[in-house]
């Protein structure tokens, strides 16, 4: 076999393909992994140390399956390379009953094995007294819910595939890719390599590099850490009621002790390219304002700031599967905010693609699904 020719290529290097590169390593596949950053980094979706990684999903039951899946192989890849992942800290879901958000949260919890329990007001109050309910708001506690260690996590990824095998060359853009009568051509700004396969998770920037018009946006994500002088809080997320202006906001509690939050509110949309760490009028007050309403106790002086971005696909899920026009390139983007948490079944998801195994639980994520998915 050619030096330059893999069973598979994996473009992008972030959880996603990190986490599709370990699989195929495990599988015994001749693996090449590409970036045109060195992840970890602050360029894309993972910015940050922290995600959060509650077992329930605002995404519905039909993530159920996959958010046990996850967990699973998350844990074993932390067994496997003796590096903490997912940082168990529980985990609160503040809502109201009868909104979506709060109403697919507390299905997906229905349909599982997770421990969750339900508090009205008045008991959310008395359990967790350094967070402010509303009235007519139902908590969710989740005491195994977690927060993901993202550098942990992306690390201990590519080690393991590049132990396993995997040759992983970063600070190499592609410049771009072709079908061959044999598989497929990649070109990068240092060689051109070959495979049978291709798999492409680059997160926002997939359209230009597939040259496609799959339906999702790129919204742009600040995140601010704050001096927290009392014990480490469990992980939060407070749901937008609709008709509510009261905007939803998440945080958890970082590995230096800090608290990090974050209130997305309106999307500002913009093109990945143009994402930088600067800030603007409003970022920090806006996570202020809503910060002082719902945990008082929390120092309002930021310590340091993050700017990342998600990806938000017209139907709400992800886009994972095979080209429209080409079966040897398969698709991973699309995270919707949660592409960390998930990450380690998704790259098995892509994994499975490779090795041509229909999977029902990832058939709501096929790109076909879209008119607007051509070339």
């Amino acid at each position: 076999m050619s030096e330059k020719h893999f069973d598979v290529i994996v473009v992008g290097l972030g959880p996603w393909g990190s986490s599709a590169s370990w699989h195929l390593a495990r599988r015994g596949k001749r693996v090449l992994g590409l970036d045109r950053f060195t992840p970890p980094h602050g360029m894309g979706s993972h910015g940050g140390a922290t995600r959060l990684a509650r077992q329930s999903s605002s995404a519905g039951v039909a993530y159920t399956t996959l958010t046990e899946q996850t967990f699973d192989l998350w844990n074993t890849l932390s067994a496997q390379t003796g590096t903490p992942i997912l940082q168990r800290t529980g985990s609160i879901f503040v809502g109201q009953p009868g909104s979506l958000w709060f109403d697919k949260t507390t299905a997906s919890l229905g349909g599982s094995n997770f421990e969750y329990e339900f508090l009205d007001a008045a008991d959310a109050r008395r359990r967790f007294p350094w967070m402010r309910v509303g009235e007519n708001e139902v908590t969710v506690w989740e005491p195994n819910g977690t927060v993901g260690l993202v550098n942990n996590g992306i690390t201990a990824l590519q080690a393991e595939a590049q132990r396993l095998g995997a040759l992983l060359r970063t600070d190499e853009a592609v410049l771009g890719w072709e079908e061959t009568a044999f598989g497929v051509s990649v070109t990068t700004t240092l060689d051109t390599y070959t495979a049978d396969r291709l798999i492409v998770a680059v997160g926002a920037r997939a359209n230009d590099l597939l040259q496609l018009d799959l339906p999702y946006k790129v919204a742009r994500q600040v995140l601010a850490n704050f001096r927290n002088t009392g014990e480490p809080l469990p992980a939060v997320y407070f749901a937008k009621p609709i008709g509510s202006v009261e905007a939803p906001a998440y945080g958890c509690t970082e590995p230096n002790g800090d608290w990090k939050f974050s209130v997305p509110g309106s999307p500002q949309w913009i093109d990945p390219e143009s994402l930088n760490q600067a800030l603007l009028p409003g970022d920090i007050e806006k996570i202020q304002e809503v910060l002082a309403d719902r945990l008082p106790s929390i120092d309002l002086t930021p310590l340091s700031t993050t700017v990342c971005m998600w990806s938000e696909v017209e139907d709400g899920h992800w886009v994972i599967g095979e080209h429209p026009d080409s079966d040897r390139v398969i698709i991973g983007t699309g995270d919707m905010g949660r592409g960390f948490r998930y990450a380690a079944v998704v790259g098995e998801i892509l994994a499975d693609y490779v090795d041509g195994k229909s999977r029902a639980d990832a058939a709501l994520f096929r790109p076909g699904r879209f008119a607007s998915a051509t070339a």
